[in-house]
């Protein structure tokens, strides 16, 4: 059976994400979120990854994009870049990035607009404007969008519902790993009910 799986936020070779992360090295952390990707990930499967793959230092960004080229391979991979990723359109240069970026991805855009159950859904790296981590004064708002259903990355949140009709799909809120659509889907729909209008 084919399954369509969604992902955010891997932060390979991201020093400071490993460490928060519990992990003593970037290297052990990487195995664990490689190895929890093709541990679920099959040939033939679809996955969207929503944002950033690495620390977005460019040294760390080639070995992403390789590691995920080499350990994902007959996989329909889709990138909706985040801000650690430099094809991502907040950056000058992207336009230049991209071709990169398609090598290893079969699209690469700043967000995708899906139909699940009769419903607009969208992806995007971030969340809804004036969301951030903790403690932190929300950035990029003027990026981000403002619609009734979104599945997203960039927040490192421990549980996946961030908001009515908004799911966190980066690894911290599903033991770094990814989930399928399936799952996803109950879940942005629970969240209807867990914040009323």
């Amino acid at each position: 059976m084919v399954t369509t799986w969604f992902t955010s936020d891997l932060h390979l070779g991201h020093r400071f994400l490993a460490e928060l992360r519990g992990f003593p090295t970037t290297d052990a952390h990487d195995e664990v979120v490689l190895g929890n990707l093709t541990a679920a990930v099959r040939p033939g499967d679809t996955l969207w990854v929503l944002g950033d793959l690495s620390s977005g230092r460019s040294e760390a960004e080639e070995r992403a994009l390789m590691l995920i080229d080499e350990q994902l391979p007959g996989i329909t991979k889709h990138l909706v870049p985040g801000n650690h990723d430099s094809c991502h359109p907040l950056f000058r240069n992207a336009y230049k990035r991209q071709r990169r970026f398609l090598e290893v991805f079969d699209s690469v855009q700043a967000f995708q607009k899906m139909r699940w159950d009769g419903e607009d859904v969208y992806l995007s790296h971030f969340p809804r404007p004036g969301q951030d981590h903790v403690g932190m004064p929300s950035r990029y708002d003027d990026l981000r969008l403002t619609v009734p259903h979104l599945i997203h990355g960039h927040l490192h949140s421990t549980f996946p519902v961030t908001g009515r009709g908004q799911v966190d799909v980066g690894v911290e809120a599903w033991g770094l790993k990814p989930v399928p659509q399936e799952i996803l889907q109950e879940t942005l729909w629970g969240s209807l009910s867990r914040f009323p209008d």
